[in-house]
């Protein structure tokens, strides 16, 4: 009996995870700076800068990775490598660059689609993308990384 009490332990001591979502490593260059230039929604002048933060968590349901802190804001999608960058560093005019192409390491620069405003202000302007037949027009922005 202590035997197949010892072989059950032995397999369930196999099939638990040995990373937490915590300890997972992201696709993204944490420490890495990234530019934001371009013109918002309402064709101001946007530039901005982000620290790639470190210690990225993972949402397993929905595949995205979220790199967090005070400063910034970057949400990458696994399943099509697509990703959005937020300049959180004025919470009066936050700067966001949606990025519809796919990341790879070796680019550099990549262009999206850009708003910017305080929090309320883009709630508003995510809330008309839930509506049908709403369409959102962006201004133009860069993302550069390493710059």
């Amino acid at each position: 009996m202590r035997l197949l009490s010892l072989v059950s332990t032995l397999l369930l001591a196999a099939c638990a995870p040995t990373t937490t979502v915590n300890d997972l490593k992201g696709p993204l260059v944490e420490g890495e700076r990234w530019t934001i230039t371009g013109a918002d929604q309402n064709n101001d002048k946007m530039s901005g800068e982000v620290v790639v933060p470190a210690a990225p968590d993972y949402d397993r349901t929905d595949r995205r990775w979220a790199y967090e802190d005070a400063n910034a804001y970057i949400r990458y999608t696994e399943s099509n490598q697509h990703f959005e960058v937020w300049d959180t560093r004025d919470p009066k005019r936050l700067l966001v660059c949606i990025v519809r192409q796919p990341y790879s390491a070796g680019v550099r620069e990549y262009v999206g689609v850009s708003v910017a405003g305080a929090m309320a202000d883009l709630d508003a302007v995510f809330a008309k993308l839930s509506g049908t037949g709403t369409k959102l027009t962006g201004g133009d922005c860069t993302v550069k990384r390493g710059g």
